[in-house]
């Protein structure tokens, strides 16, 4: 096989300002590539797009490769394929890397030294109530009536690292594959900063609070009897297909998610030197959209 390197790239990119809360990002490549690839890409930018992915292709061979990407504020959506075999006189095998990092805080322990509440799992209202008391306490730290900045030495710290990741490396002469389809989104809490309000209305469009059993915002968390949300919220998510394969070579898959909303969580850390094939698929559901958060096509002009 040749070293030099033969490049074929199709792209597409499309910015749209035709309003803030629509204005998105459009990314599509084709790519065609034969030799010594060095290749490192980042889509999304984590919280501002819900995740981010970060992917590197690295090695000798051939290997062909789609992505399509869509980006929003507070939702990615990302369909990547590639197949690849690694040249048989190869120096180093031809790998692909790719790692999803979610927005979506993880389940939280509350670590109260010399308390029996240590290593106690946070309900998921904790983390999201605004405790304007404690702003040291950071992104997860909004929980109230739960940490006592004089009463010894408390932490919340996330359980899990929120991560989906995999490696396929394939050995000279082998082949190799990887395709991920997935949406990831995430939307702010609706005192955390300032945000669009609908048309006519006092309530964030893009945001979710928590009310009381009568309908009026909750300020406490003992009263707290149900989430809200506007219309425009865009939900916090995160669903994906995979599949990923080597003829022979080495797979590695690390995941690390949990769900303080649902109390789910799922960790894995695998790796498989040899065949493999490994097709699965995985739903995170914590709090769908608003009602308008997906417009219509019409909608946009």
């Amino acid at each position: 096989m040749k070293k030099t390197l033969a490049v074929v790239v199709a792209i597409v990119f499309v910015l749209s300002f035709a309003a803030p809360v629509f204005a998105e990002m459009d990314h599509y490549a084709e790519y065609d590539l034969d030799g010594t690839i060095d290749l490192e890409k980042q889509v999304g930018h984590l919280c501002n797009t819900g995740a981010e992915m970060k992917q590197t292709i690295d090695g000798e061979g051939e290997i062909t490769k789609v992505m399509d990407t869509n980006q929003v504020a507070g939702v990615i959506t990302v369909d990547d394929q590639q197949d690849w075999v690694t040249a048989e006189d190869a120096v180093n095998n031809l790998t692909v890397t790719s790692a999803i990092e979610l927005c979506a805080p993880p389940k939280t322990v509350y670590e109260k030294e010399d308390d029996d509440w240590d290593d106690t799992p946070i309900p998921a209202e904790a983390l999201y109530v605004l405790d304007q008391e404690s702003p040291d306490l950071g992104a997860i730290g909004e929980a109230i009536d739960l940490v006592d900045a004089d009463d010894g030495d408390n932490t919340l710290e996330g359980l899990t690292d929120q991560i989906w990741a995999v490696q396929v490396e394939a050995d000279p002469g082998f082949s190799g594959g990887l395709e991920q389809d997935f949406e990831a989104a995430y939307g702010p809490y609706a005192d955390a900063q300032d945000y669009w309000y609908g048309e006519g209305s006092d309530e964030p469009a893009d945001a979710f609070w928590f009310e009381d059993d009568d309908g009026n915002v909750a300020t406490d968390f003992d009263e707290i009897d149900s989430v809200a949300k506007g219309d425009d919220y865009v939900g916090n998510y995160f669903n994906i297909d995979q599949f990923a394969r080597t003829s022979q070579g080495t797979t590695q898959r690390y995941i690390d998610i949990s769900s303080p909303w649902s109390g789910a969580y799922l960790s894995e850390d695998m790796s498989v030197t040899g065949a493999a094939e490994i097709d699965e698929s995985f739903e995170m559901d914590n709090l769908e959209p608003g009602d308008e958060a997906v417009p219509d096509w019409g909608d946009l002009f």
